[in-house]
């Protein structure tokens, strides 16, 4: 009886020690010769499929640590090592405006009350959900409230409160369209809700506005508060770990309050040197129950630098207490068609790479791409016969200096030796 119990224990250990060697084989599984200049690999996991379909798969933030800027060395491989061309694309949303002819035909002035502007859109208006007060003030802060009507009688609330401001002394825009549910009324009535004076309202223009909101990932990176350069700022210094990702938006948690703040971003390659890169505003304002806030900044372009240093502007307000960045990139989505019988590898880290073309970019659409079977993505995996694709002289930067020194060293010497002959006086 022992013994069997000994056989047995033996041979599990056994079991596990060929699973485990089995598993670090796999693991170190090098890729086909003809992608050795790729280090970095990982399984795709797809469901089965009986005919060809489109599969699609998130390229994992980790993996941005190890790729080029932009990601030029992506690569598909099937598990004969033959390429698969794909099709890369963000989700990166969309805003149509479209204006619609407006006529002013009333502005007039409530003491005590609000400033009321009534506007017509037409007898036949198509459906509108936005209104732009244009004005020459300059610094301001107004609460506005919009109704509509078909025939300026019996009128019904669209809006109940939402704020316009602009702070030029400060360099801050704000906004002056106010949103408002959609609707075909032929009438609007805006009323700017101060009664101390007439607010000075110069034009405005209903529009209709179609949002496609982007798609935005939390991503990890190392954020920690510094000192500011101005007394009572909050800042922090943020270390993205590589530069190729694709940073879009900075958002803010904010304890609750009240307030209005300008958001500057600069950035640096080093970490010493740095240049401003983007400016935006963050807001919270309260009247009543309605409340209205805007808290993240857009990146407006893309950016190879790694670190980045966030400051909220207080002025002479005290800093936002509790007040908490994160950083926002947009996912990179790869497409390909999966063939029966077949499975697929992500490659990258191929320092000399170049963006691949496919014609699968022009043969499918958004909604192809949309409807995708979705993968998942392994773990990574270095290439054990991994090569450098960087040509010799490159990889022996300081070896080749060494030998320029030497030979610099040698002329030298010949020069002198040289010299010393033809100036020694003749025998």
């Amino acid at each position: 009886m022992n013994a069997d119990r000994k056989n047995k224990g033996q041979h599990r250990w056994i079991a596990a020690a060929i699973l485990l060697a089995a598993g670090l084989t796999v693991a170190a599984t090098p890729l086909p010769h003809a992608w050795k200049n790729w280090r970095y690999s990982r399984a795709i996991d797809l469901p089965s499929t009986d005919s060809a379909q489109l599969a699609g798969i998130v390229v994992p933030q980790d993996a941005y640590l190890h790729a080029q800027t932009w990601l030029p060395d992506i690569r598909i491989i099937d598990e004969g090592g033959n390429e698969v061309p794909f099709v890369r694309y963000a989700r990166e949303g969309s805003t149509n405006s479209k204006t619609l002819p407006t006529e002013l035909i009333e502005n007039s002035f409530a003491p005590g009350r609000y400033t009321q502007v009534m506007l017509s859109v037409g007898t036949s208006a198509p459906f509108h959900n936005a209104v732009e007060i244009e004005t020459a003030e300059t610094d301001f802060i107004e609460w506005v409230s919009v109704e509509a009507s078909d025939d300026a009688q019996v009128w019904r609330i669209v809006q109940d409160r939402a704020p316009i401001f602009r702070f030029r002394k400060e360099s801050r825009e704000g906004t002056q369209t106010v949103s408002y549910s959609p609707n075909n009324a032929r009438y609007l009535r805006v009323r700017i809700l101060d009664g101390e004076k007439q607010f000075p309202v110069l034009r405005a223009s209903v529009s209709y506005k179609t949002v496609e909101p982007p798609e935005r990932s939390s991503m990890e990176a190392t954020i920690t508060a510094e000192r500011a350069e101005h007394a009572g700022e909050n800042a922090w210094r943020v270390d993205l770990g590589t530069p190729a990702l694709n940073i879009r938006e900075v958002r803010f948690a904010v304890n609750p309050a009240e307030f209005n703040r300008a958001v500057e971003i600069s950035t640096s390659e080093d970490g010493v040197m740095w240049s401003s890169f983007a400016r935006g505003e963050i807001y919270r304002f309260r009247r009543g129950d309605a409340t209205e806030e805007h808290l993240a900044v857009a990146v407006p372009s893309y950016t190879t630098s790694r670190y980045w240093r966030i400051t909220i502007v207080n002025g002479n307000d005290a800093p936002l207490p509790g007040v908490v960045p994160y950083i926002y990139m947009t996912p990179a989505h790869i497409a390909f068609e999966q063939q029966p019988g077949h499975s697929y590898r992500l490659l990258y880290g191929q320092s000399r790479a170049q963006a691949p073309e496919y014609d699968l970019a022009r043969r499918t659409d958004a909604k192809q791409e949309d409807a995708a079977v979705v993968g998942n993505v392994g773990p990574e995996e270095e290439n054990p016969d991994y090569a450098d694709p960087k040509p010799w002289t490159e990889k022996n930067r300081y070896f080749l200096w060494i030998v320029v020194g030497l030979a610099v060293l040698l002329l030298g010497y010949s020069a002198i030796r040289s010299l010393r002959r033809t100036s020694s006086p003749a025998a």
